[in-house]
């Protein structure tokens, strides 16, 4: 089962957080193992709600770039952050898993865009991998968690460069 979780967080972020990692137990489990994922979300520029998915497939993943996912794969959550935050500790079933993040600034639910169809706000994928002209795919920001593992997310704002 999920185990403890979230250290160095606000007292607010540490709620959110807490959820985040508990509701994982509902992604099914590859096996009975599990280790530490250490989430570091890093250039946050201003604080806002973090929306937070986490995904063992592409289908769940790929849907998940646009809005939240409906596949029972993936996990989805927000919650307050702030510029004081560390990192983000939690254990996970062994699997292959991808990350999508993004910051709401103003709290509408959604990943805000130009009308060009470029991100406003601030955004990252595990391997802060970036796709060419559209999110990336599941194969490109997929990470194994086998053991201790970390996901160094910087967020990004516009075009990556």
């Amino acid at each position: 089962m999920i185990s403890q979780i979230f250290k160095k967080l606000t007292k607010n972020n540490a709620v959110f957080l807490t959820l985040v990692f508990t509701c994982l137990v509902f992604i099914p489990k590859a096996s009975a193992e599990e280790s530490n994922l250490t989430l570091n979300i890093l250039n946050l520029d201003k604080p806002g709600v973090l929306r937070l998915t986490i995904c063992k497939n592409a289908a769940g993943f790929e849907s998940s770039v646009e809005n939240e996912s409906e596949e029972e794969s993936c996990f989805n959550d927000a919650g307050e952050i702030d510029l004081n935050l560390s990192g983000i500790d939690g254990m996970l079933p062994h699997g292959e898993y991808a990350i999508a993040v993004f910051v709401d600034l103003n709290g509408n639910g959604k990943m805000d865009k130009n009308f060009l169809g470029i991100p406003k706000e601030q955004y990252g994928f595990s391997n802060n991998v970036m796709g060419r002209m559209a999110a990336p795919s599941f194969e490109q920001a997929k990470f194994e968690v086998k053991g201790p593992t970390t996901q160094n997310i910087i967020l990004k704002t516009g075009i990556p460069k």
